[in-house]
């Protein structure tokens, strides 16, 4: 947890501003963030399982363990894995690949672009070693049943390949042959999977209509 934490819905709570009197942290609610974090990461780590945060926890300075998982979703994720890495943190990457954001045109080539190990050409060999991999998000602010799945594919298979592909394929040409089979196997499926080209379509789209 710890992402998007609004300071104000705290200050409008009595009985939080009344222990935080209690406690001598008066007005600061970076102290109970971190009061309240520090806490959960205590109760989570002795149940010896891995655990992730999201990056405003590493931002904020609060106090976490060497074995706390980064997670960065804003913009300057570069800074984050630089700054993470360089303390030893392990980190994985999910700013790139907000599927819910829609754009014009064939937008999973930039999520094909985008490597979790592009952060510093300078990088070390031990801070690449910490970056795990990555995640695709697909919130659900205009999403629901009637387009989540074909807002989700074939795009999501773009930053699949990317994540499991070695750095030096950078060119979304390399992968043009299997999005496009890709899409046309999940609508032979029945999956409404979105078209991934401005051309072209399924044979198997289109298959019954001779006989309609």
């Amino acid at each position: 947890g710890g992402d998007e934490v609004h300071y104000r819905c705290w200050e409008s709570n009595d009985d939080i501003t009344k222990w935080m009197e209690a406690h001598n942290i008066s007005g600061n609610y970076e102290k109970l963030e971190d009061y309240y974090e520090t806490r959960l990461i205590d109760i989570v780590d002795t149940l010896n399982k891995n655990y992730i945060v999201w990056e405003e926890i590493f931002n904020h300075h609060l106090d976490i363990k060497p074995k706390t998982i980064i997670h960065a979703w804003l913009p300057n994720w570069k800074d984050v894995f630089q700054n993470a890495t360089e303390k030893g943190y392990r980190c994985i990457l999910s700013s790139c690949w907000y599927l819910n954001r829609i754009s014009y045109g064939e937008d999973w080539q930039h999520f094909y672009k985008c490597d979790p190990r592009s952060f510093n050409s300078s990088a070390t060999a031990e801070q690449l070693s910490l970056v795990l991999g990555g995640t695709i998000c697909m919130w659900g602010e205009f999403v629901d049943n009637s387009n989540v799945l074909s807002r989700t594919w074939p795009r999501a298979a773009a930053p699949a390949e990317r994540l499991w592909s070695d750095a030096s394929l950078t060119d979304p040409k390399f992968m043009e042959p299997r999005i496009r089979e890709h899409r046309c196997r999940m609508v032979a499926r029945g999956f409404p999977a979105e078209p991934a080209f401005p051309r072209g379509h399924c044979r198997r789209e289109y298959r019954n209509l001779r006989k309609q």
